[in-house]
């Protein structure tokens, strides 16, 4: 009887639910997608490349004379160097809608609840996983498009050294700044639950709203407040965590709105996760 029971016990241990286990999971289930290593080789070739053909076409310092500010070309060399910016929260965006939206139209949700029944777990897990895989590499796209704007736009006569703090720390917050939106774009998938209107509103946040704030300062130059609240959009902060001029926010400040954002996006997420049926 007593060796019955051990068994048993043995098996329970080794069938037990750990959230490491989940973990595993989900880092299984997304990197056996081809579609996830093709979406990150893209991120990676989109940074590096834009930087690269920024920085081989663009003039001598010395032949722009007095038609560019002084305070545009120092900051050039910043704005090659992340000019995927741009473009690349969009790819990440999708690759975060897709991970849980991709699940709700194959049925696949329903048997990882069935194997987690709290949810929030496989929520956690994923959030963690898209993370990590964006951070790394947006770090390694961002340190190479740094890498090589910096020799070419030098050459050139333009400002910038790439081992410097404020150079590690622009590589460091474009790579979080991409893992928050693949979390923020997580967040959406799970309340809307569908592909396509997951990824149009990820989109429209990280896009479109930047171009309708513009408009609106060009349209309406007396209201100042639009000015003054476009500073605390996502992909206006994103910059800012990147090195890019945002206004008057400071570093901290830009960090902590894209925090803000990515925070009420994935919380509204997990309630109606725990709420809605699979």
């Amino acid at each position: 009887m007593s060796t019955a029971t051990a068994t048993l016990h043995q098996h329970s241990e080794i069938g037990r639910l750990t959230f490491p286990r989940v973990l595993r999971s989900e880092w299984i289930k997304l990197r056996s997608l081809r579609s996830t290593f093709w979406t990150l080789v893209s991120v990676l070739v989109l940074i590096a490349g834009l930087s690269a053909l920024l920085s081989a076409v663009v003039p001598e310092a010395s032949t722009l004379g007095a038609r560019v500010p002084p305070q545009q070309l120092a900051e050039f060399t910043t704005r090659s160097a992340l000019a995927g910016l741009t473009f690349a929260p969009l790819v990440v965006a999708v690759l975060g809608v897709l991970a849980i939206s991709g699940e709700y139209s194959t049925g696949m949700i329903r048997s990882s609840f069935a194997a987690a029944p709290h949810r929030f777990p496989v929520f956690a897990a994923k959030a963690i996983v898209l993370f990590f895989s964006s951070f790394v590499v947006g770090l390694i796209s961002f340190a190479a498009s740094w890498s090589i704007a910096v020799p070419l736009l030098t050459a050139k006569g333009y400002k910038g050294e790439l081992f410097t703090d404020s150079t590690m720390w622009s590589i460091l917050g474009a790579a979080a700044y991409l893992g928050l939106v693949a979390v923020f774009a997580l967040g959406v998938g799970a309340i809307l639950k569908a592909s396509a209107g997951g990824i149009a509103t990820a989109l429209g946040v990280l896009f479109l709203l930047p171009i309708i704030a513009a408009l609106l300062q060009q349209l309406l130059p007396q209201q100042t407040w639009i000015g003054d609240w476009s500073h605390y959009l996502l992909s206006s902060a994103g910059n800012g965590m990147a090195g890019l001029p945002n206004g008057t926010l400071e570093p901290w400040q830009n960090v902590l709105t894209v925090v803000i954002w990515t925070a009420v996006v994935f919380i509204g997420g997990a309630i109606l996760l725990q709420r809605r049926d699979a």
